[in-house]
């Protein structure tokens, strides 16, 4: 998908969905699923966006270029911030 299909697809997302805040950004797929399994365990809804930083170069071994970022809903920031720091 190239920039400007994801630009209008964040756009979208961000409008019509009731996950705005920023709760967790992490650069390790490891890390955004633990803080995504606390959250499903607190019973936390949420929304992740997940964005590649691929360079496109070709290198030994996987590495791991995104961005997970994990949204949800306002009144939920505490609830969100409390459990994936516990």
């Amino acid at each position: 998908m190239g920039n400007i299909e994801q630009l209008i697809m964040n756009i979208i997302m961000f409008l019509f969905s009731k996950h705005k805040r920023l709760v967790f950004t992490a650069f390790n797929q490891s890390k955004y699923y633990d803080a995504v399994n606390k959250l499903k365990s607190h019973g936390i809804s949420y929304r992740s966006r997940i964005t590649s930083h691929d360079t496109g170069t070709v290198g030994s071994g996987r590495n791991d270029n995104s961005q997970y970022d994990i949204y949800v809903k306002k009144d939920e920031v505490y609830l969100a911030e409390k459990a994936i720091n516990s």
